[in-house]
């Protein structure tokens, strides 16, 4: 009796683990962005706190190590021109003839073959992102009232569009969006704020779903290739008998 309650115990606190979302906060106000991951109630990455002030040796010893750093990079940058311009005519026709051996179309068809099976994997995680608190403010910023009136419509489009596109991928529940034009101030103010959430298990389920489709999909292509094979050793076969 004791075993099954630990076992019960147990894989409650796997469900638990797999659907408790974790939680992302980002901000953008006043030309700084602040991104939060929680998890179970813990904060597990936060750039929005202090960071601690440096000590003026510390200061002194990064300014060093960039300084030092830099002056490695361009010494290598030099080195690497000067290599380049040693190199004679017959190496530059061998590396070329190299690079021809991957042609954009080998590059591009395993791209492609890459990204197929990717993208049922994808969407299910996608759909298993939530967007919540999403705020929105802009104000359309410019001292000629023509340019800020073009600006302001060209912001509205862009901000419809961009919308569109990421309800057709995410959940997107929005609490304000609001777009205005203020003719006579310097500068266009962006102020945007949202929460995300996403569970472990819609990672899982998303990752399942991409192994298989990409099984399925090596699979096919396998029995197709099999089956042009047999194809045409049948063709040679008539062939050889016809002769």
């Amino acid at each position: 009796m004791i075993g099954w309650i630990v076992l019960i115990c147990i894989i409650g606190i796997l469900f638990f683990i797999l659907f408790m979302p974790a939680v992302i906060d980002f901000r953008y106000e006043e030309n700084k962005a602040a991104v939060k991951i929680s998890y179970c109630g813990f904060v597990v990455f936060d750039t929005s706190k202090e960071k601690k002030q440096k000590t003026p040796e510390e200061v002194k010893a990064e300014q060093e190590k960039k300084a030092l750093k830099k002056k490695k990079k361009e010494e290598k940058k030099a080195a690497k021109k000067a290599k380049k311009a040693k190199k004679s005519k017959n190496d530059k026709k061998d590396e070329s003839k190299e690079k021809e051996k991957r042609s954009v179309r080998d590059i591009l068809e395993l791209i492609r073959s890459l990204l197929t099976p990717v993208k049922k994997g994808m969407r299910r995680l996608f759909k298993g992102i939530r967007i919540t608190k999403f705020y929105l403010d802009i104000k359309v910023g410019d001292f000629d009232a023509y340019e800020c009136a073009l600006a302001y419509g060209k912001i509205c489009t862009v901000v419809a569009n961009i919308l569109a596109f990421f309800q057709s991928f995410f959940v997107i529940k929005a609490d304000h969006i609001d777009i205005q034009p203020r003719f006579g101030t310097e500068k266009t103010v962006y102020t945007a704020r949202f929460r995300a959430k996403i569970s472990p298990s819609a990672v899982l389920a998303a990752g399942f779903s991409l192994a298989w489709t990409y099984l399925m999909g090596m699979m096919r292509k396998s029995q197709q290739e099999t089956s042009d094979g047999l194809n045409v050793k049948i063709k040679k076969e008539e062939l050889q008998n016809a002769d």
